[in-house]
């Protein structure tokens, strides 16, 4: 069994001090009190603020307040109460202190803050009436018993005990409840203006009552104390209108001792019962109106918040922020300077959300929103945009790319490790920057411009970009290419070819890979991929044009096999952005099913980026596929980051070497050694190799001398249409 830790010397000493502290000001209060005391059988007082500083305590400090309070009420009621009753006096006020916190705290959900009408009810009309009643009870019954008391007595020291503690609590306890919150007045001269303004009120309300005759005039000027009372609820935060109450239940009772003097047993009992409920109404009814207020107040705050503000990191929306650019745009325009756009977008941050969850990819989110707001300057305004889209809007005087230098603090400042859940991450960003009035004068064209450098630094893997005129071109071609990829979906506007991959030891040709075409309307010919596929995977549109290719494919394979001839493997390419889909196996094997292909002819061609990124969902889609003879490859092997430990649990067949590691074999000695190494290493995993861009015989003849297994590229042979395709089946190349 672990045992408890003991407590530092630091908690210790607070303990202390929270003891001392709380005994001394129930002390002073106390005395204050006795000031004021009615001497109804010498022990009870009209406003009793003492209670006030033990409900506080025993709600701040809780046990170290309750000690505080023992000790403070033995020594200020020793020689004032009868010493056979003094123990069970504090006994007393101590039971009452814990019940005014208990009740409150028992009846809640949270400890009190005072800023609702639920906390004001619980404190004002439940916890401080039975804690003072359960105190007036223990003291008057004492006192009673030792001392001797009539039944008319008994009653009447009850009520007064009673009365003057709830007073003296709902007077004091709300200020120094909210003593150390941020309910107090804010820092604006005006609500600091305003505030003094209402205590001078007070005052003028304080001189009208020493300066009146009877109690025709006390009445008028109570009267007028609750509109000032209204005035302070209606304008100011919790804090200061209790501290503003306190001031005018002051002034209220300093005018009471200047006409009376001290409140005892020669000033008339209705006088004194009038002063309590006056105090009493001002307090409570000033709370509960502030209280309303502030829910208030914080209903709008969170209506705010929802509106404009992204509820995961607290940033501003994408609305706010664009209103905010468009605001600080205008003021460019009026004032001059300049305004800097900066567009962020986290770089592989779907790979945390795939591999990890999306609990976790919202926490990288937070950490990515605190470092923007912890590197930027106070008078920036960072944003989050949607998903991990984040902007920045820098106001600055005109200068020659300032921006870049914060876009160089911002990337430095989330490429710093982390943890999360004891995993550590690493984030890097890419920076789209553009620069209000030079490159527009519109929060929409900004944002738009922004974007598409952010795309064009994405691309470069350069940390940032500026945006520029032929950013605008480009994005405006790949706009039209997006547009006519969709319509060629449609019209089935792609073709497939086929380029053939022979055996290096018979000649043979062993397979086929498919590869895409667009042909182009209007008769212009062939488009190839590398102007189109970047589209589509930005798009989307890779998922049906991938699901054509392979049903296209199937069936090609099969009309060559109906017609008698003896095709080969095909390979299609897998889009990285088709193992994002959930159903991609099931995808692949109804197309195995609508077009009745042997799947043992099929081989799938996977980038090493695609298989790496998120080797546990390639595992589980090739496992679905697992069984049926499908080929695996992975496709540019060399460029991506493969771990050797996953790459050997992936059942794949065959690695592809890239043919930027084979154009280059015979004049540089680094390649010539990497694919010697990748030849090496399949063969240990009991893999094939394929070459890709063989072009030249000499190279055919290197890879034939490290047991490379099959080659493919130009010296074989250039894609080739289904017809010209079906030629080759048989034949065999002499490869020397």
């Amino acid at each position: 069994m672990k045992m408890p830790a003991l407590p530092s010397s630091r908690q210790i000493k607070v303990f202390l001090f929270r003891i001392l502290a709380t005994a001394a000001v129930y002390y002073i209060a106390a005395h204050l009190g006795l000031y004021l005391s009615a001497m109804v059988n010498g022990a009870v007082s009209a406003i009793w603020p003492a209670a006030g500083v033990a409900a506080a305590a025993s709600i701040r400090f809780r046990f170290a307040g309750l000690v505080g309070v023992f000790i403070g009420a033995y020594f200020a009621n020793s020689g004032v109460v009868p010493e056979q009753s003094l123990p069970y006096v504090v006994l007393g006020v101590t039971l009452g202190a814990w019940l005014m916190a208990w009740i409150p705290r028992k009846l809640g959900d949270s400890d009190l803050s005072l800023e609702s009408i639920g906390d004001i009810a619980r404190f004002c009309l439940m916890g401080l009436p039975v804690g003072a009643a359960v105190s007036a009870l223990f003291g008057v019954t004492a006192i009673l018993y030792y001392e001797g008391m009539g039944s008319g007595d008994f009653i009447r020291t009850l009520w007064f005990w009673w009365s003057g503690d709830l007073v003296g609590a709902i007077l004091l306890a709300p200020v120094l409840l909210t003593a150390k919150s941020s309910s107090w007045i804010t820092g604006a001269r005006a609500y600091w203006l305003e505030w003094v303004a209402a205590a001078a009120a007070a005052v003028v309300v304080g001189v009208m009552l020493l300066g009146g005759v009877g109690g025709q005039t006390i009445q008028t000027a109570d009267f007028l104390l609750f509109p000032l009372m209204m005035w302070v609820a209606l304008r100011f935060p919790i804090g200061a209108t209790s501290l503003l109450i306190l001031f005018i239940g002051v002034v209220r009772i300093a005018a009471a001792l200047t006409q009376h003097g001290p409140l005892g047993p020669m000033v008339d009992l209705s006088t004194i019962l009038s002063l309590q409920v006056t105090l009493a109404s001002l307090s409570v009814g000033g709370l509960l109106v502030s209280a309303a207020f502030s829910e208030r107040r914080l209903s709008e705050i969170r209506l705010d918040m929802l509106a404009n503000h992204d509820p995961l990191t607290g940033l501003p929306n994408r609305s706010y922020f664009q209103d905010f650019l468009q605001h600080a745009i205008a003021q460019c325009l009026r004032q001059g300077g300049q305004v800097s756009l900066l567009f962020i977008d986290l770089d592989r941050f779907k790979h945390i959300n795939d591999s990890r969850g999306h609990e976790v990819g919202d926490q990288v989110l937070r950490i990515v929103a605190s470092r923007l707001i912890d590197t930027l300057r106070s008078d920036d305004f960072v944003g989050r945009l949607g998903g991990d889209e984040f902007a920045v809007v820098i106001t600055h005087p005109k200068t020659h790319r300032g921006a870049g230098r914060v876009a160089m603090k911002l990337i430095e400042a989330l490429s710093q490790s982390f943890k999360v859940e004891n995993v550590r991450y690493a984030i890097s960003a890419s920076v789209g920057i553009t620069v209000c009035p030079d490159d527009g004068n519109d929060a929409n064209t900004l944002l738009r411009q922004a974007d598409l450098a952010m795309y064009q630094a994405k691309q470069r893997k350069s940390g940032f970009e500026y945006f520029s005129d032929e950013m605008n071109k480009f994005a405006h071609e790949q706009l039209l290419i997006e547009n006519g990829l969709r319509q060629a979906l449609q019209k089935q506007e792609f073709s497939l070819l086929y380029q053939p991959k022979v055996d290096l030891r018979t000649g043979k040709v062993v397979g086929l890979e498919a590869l895409i075409r667009w042909l182009t309307p209007g008769g212009k010919g062939l488009t190839g991929p590398e102007r189109f596929i970047p589209v589509a995977e930005d798009t989307g549109l890779i998922i049906p044009i991938g699901r054509w290719a392979m049903r296209q494919a199937c069936r090609q394979w099969v009309s060559w096999h109906k017609a008698g001839l003896n095709p080969p493997t095909i390979s299609v390419n897998l889009s990285p952005r088709q193992f994002s889909q959930g159903d991609l196996a099931q995808d692949l094997l109804n197309a195995l099913e609508e077009t009745g292909m042997d799947p043992s002819f099929l081989g799938l061609e996977i980038t090493e980026s695609a298989a790496m990124d998120n080797p546990d969902m390639t595992l589980e889609v090739l496992e679905q596929l697992g069984g049926r003879g499908i080929k695996v490859m992975i496709d540019d092997f060399g460029t991506g980051h493969s771990n050797l430990r996953q790459l050997k649990r992936l059942p794949i067949d065959t690695l592809k070497i890239d043919k930027g590691f084979v154009r280059d074999v015979l004049v540089d000695r680094e390649d010539a050694e990497i694919a010697s190494a990748i030849i090496g290493l399949a063969h240990t995993l009991n893999l094939r190799v394929i070459a890709e861009g063989v072009e030249t015989p000499e190279i055919a003849t290197f890879l034939k001398q490290r047991n490379c297994d099959v080659i493919q590229g130009y010296l074989i042979s250039r894609p080739l249409p289904p017809e010209i395709a079906q030629t080759v089946f048989d034949k065999t190349y002499n490869i020397n």
